[in-house]
């Protein structure tokens, strides 16, 4: 076991917040976290709490209003997402400054300034990688499991048994699912009709496996803008246990932006937001989890020797809709009472494995259908038609695994201070990635056994970065494998300074990416704290410029 030690968190979000807990729990351990730390503003918290104290049929529309706001926009494309009705897990404390994109369509508010992270506003999809993912991994399916286990003792899942469970082990205790929407029970239905036949084909059709509190869910709709009575995971749940602990300090409202290690330690220099006064810490280690890009950046600026450009993979996202020929009742009826998050997941695997597959999230209806519809469905004068639209309508949020996906260049350039600027260049030149099209000839191939007819004139890729799910920039590496980490996520340089997020994901499989990201941030704790990433003189000391 490892003495007694001393740690530098940097981040709150999903990889953050587990390594703080995992090395906190062990008492003997001190933990200071760094962490820039946006908060909701107090008009909406108050707003929450109001709504909270109240029964739903008396809350103030001024504070339903206000909660529920959505960001501007419509088409094809996917509009950055709001949680109760504030944009501050992507607000600009200069985690986002001097990162450029190659094209209009890069996202480059990829890194969260909020206390919690992206887990704020995430789809709560909660699915571990197949056990045959990881035979690209110098970690195993037997070694990463427990770690599994370990996050779902922190994340409420709420999951059922079915096919998916054959490829994507359901691992802990769970709930249910809350009711599920006709046009759900109707998919599933026609799955079951249809099985022998479309397992053949390579498809499974199961219900979707979510973090959050199921069992307390009062179905009032408002899922996606932001749950009022909190019971979606958010990684600063995690943290706020963290928080309690004796052996724990917390410093928000700053800004990392160089870490290392030397003769003394590990580092890390941080800039004071409310001051701009500059200062460091010292620890025996240091666990970057600022979120694959924010990671990226902070190494590539820390790095005596950074290389000019490194790879980020990513794992595409598509929309395409669906349209059934048997509609259900208007989703938008007085008394409606579904949940809003992702209801159904498709897998089409295109090997025995699951490990070649894209999987699709089914959404059976959410207020923000309506901000995509064409602009004549949006006419009142066209009313009729487009409930008639909504009570057939599905919208699929698809990925592909990243070895089917373009890449990101991801190029760094030092400034006079503080974190480097960024460019971000997309390898795909504006082309579609070549799997894509035999996952959407499935999809219509399939159609008239599960009532889901593709739109394909609708499909929309989405620009890079806007997945979330990418990372691989430094990935673990097998014994003497070059240019990325070992599996405690060290760099050459660097014996002391573990990356713990995405970041270090050596492939991003198709199906979810965040319980994975937070089992191998686990892993990754757990195993230091046992002793088995040992500290050598073979990283560069004085590598902390």
């Amino acid at each position: 076991m490892t003495p007694a030690g001393t740690h530098l968190v940097i981040g709150s979000g999903a990889s953050g917040a587990m390594v703080a807990w995992t090395l906190a729990c062990r008492g003997d351990q001190q933990v200071t976290v760094l962490d820039l730390g946006s908060r909701l503003d107090a008009s909406r918290a108050a707003a929450l709490a109001r709504m909270g104290s109240r029964d739903e049929a008396s809350w103030d529309p001024s504070d339903l209003q206000l909660v529920t706001a959505r960001s501007a926009g419509g088409g094809r494309a996917v509009p950055q997402k709001r949680v109760y009705g504030s944009d501050h897990p992507f607000r600009d404390l200069g985690q986002v400054t001097g990162i450029r994109g190659g094209r209009p369509d890069t996202n480059t508010d990829a890194v969260s300034s909020a206390y919690g992270g992206f887990t704020n506003l995430w789809g709560a999809q909660a699915m571990p990688f197949s056990p045959g993912t990881f035979r690209d991994w110098p970690v195993s399916w037997a070694e990463m499991e427990p770690h599994y286990r370990a996050t779902l003792e922190q994340v409420p899942l709420a999951a059922e048994v079915d096919d998916l469970a054959g490829s994507f082990p359901l691992l802990a205790p769970r709930s249910a699912l809350p009711p599920l929407g006709a046009r759900t029970e109707a998919v599933l239905q026609r799955y079951a009709e249809h099985r022998t036949a479309l397992r053949r084909r390579g498809v499974t059709v199961g219900r979707a496996r979510l973090a959050f509190r199921a069992n307390d869910c009062t179905r009032c709709g408002l899922c996606m803008t932001g749950c009022p009575h909190g019971l979606v995971y958010s990684a600063s749940q995690t943290m706020d246990q963290v928080r309690r602990l004796p052996n724990v300090r917390y410093v928000g409202g700053v800004l990392v932006e160089e870490v290392g290690q030397d003769d003394q330690g590990a580092v890390a220099r941080f800039r004071e937001l409310a001051t701009g006064a500059r200062h460091e810490l010292r620890a025996d280690r240091v666990f970057v989890g600022a979120g694959a890009m924010g990671t990226t950046r902070l190494v590539l600026g820390s790095l005596p020797e950074p290389p000019a450009s490194v790879r980020m993979a990513e794992s595409l996202q598509f929309v395409v809709p669906f349209l059934s020929r048997r509609g259900v009742a208007d989703p938008r009826r007085p008394g409606a009472r579904d949940f809003t998050l992702n209801q159904f997941n498709v897998l089409l695997s295109f090997d025995e494995d699951d490990v070649d597959t894209a999987h699709v999230h089914g959404y059976p209806y959410n207020p923000t259908f309506l901000d995509a519809l064409p602009g004549p469905l949006r006419s009142p004068a066209l009313s009729g038609l487009t409930t008639e639209v909504l009570r057939r309508l599905t919208v699929g949020f698809g990925y592909l695994p990243s070895w089917a996906s373009p890449g990101i260049r991801v190029t760094a350039r030092r400034g006079a201070g503080g974190l480097p600027e960024l460019d971000l260049t997309p390898e795909d030149a504006g082309m579609r990635p070549a799997m894509l099209a035999p996952v959407l000839r499935r999809l219509a191939r399939i159609a008239p056994a599960l009532d889901l007819w593709p739109v394909l004139t609708h499909v929309a890729v989405s620009g890079a970065g806007k997945s979330y799910h990418f990372g691989s920039t430094f990935p673990h590496q097998r014994a003497g494998g070059r240019g990325g980490t070992d599996r405690w996520g060290r760099l050459p340089e660097w014996d002391r300074v573990h990356l713990v997020d995405g970041s270090v994901l050596p492939t991003l499989a198709s199906t979810t990416f965040t319980l994975t990201v937070m089992a191998n941030a686990t892993r990754i704790a757990t195993e230091v704290l046992d002793g088995r990433a040992t500290t050598t003189s073979t990283a560069s000391a004085g590598s902390a410029r």
